[in-house]
């Protein structure tokens, strides 16, 4: 946002940089990853009330998948981080005020 404002160059320090990108694509694989476990919960409901009437009180199962969904989004999100700032080549990336990541 701030570097949509700042007409496509990115104004706050370049260590934020990575830092926005993280949390914009948490955010997003977040929410579609937790809109697919209510489509799933939705749809266990519909296909069979009456066990999904018995095990609805349950929260042990709701908290187990709401970390694992956490547990997936961040770890991807970090996969791609590290990948795209810190290659292992020992490369930099090109940011609007300089080189980051580089020796």
């Amino acid at each position: 946002m701030a570097e949509a404002a700042a007409g496509m160059t990115w104004p706050l320090p370049a260590a934020l940089c990575p830092v926005a990108n993280f949390c914009f694509y948490s955010s997003i694989y977040l929410s579609s990853l937790f809109l697919a476990a209510l489509s799933v919960q939705r749809y266990l409901s519909v296909a069979s009330p009456l066990r999904y009437k018995a095990q609805r009180r349950r929260l042990e199962p709701v908290m187990a998948a709401s970390a694992a969904i956490w547990l997936l989004a961040c770890a991807h999100c970090s996969i791609v981080f590290v990948a795209e700032y810190h290659g292992g080549r020992g490369e930099g990336v090109k940011m609007a005020d300089g080189w980051v990541g580089g020796p």
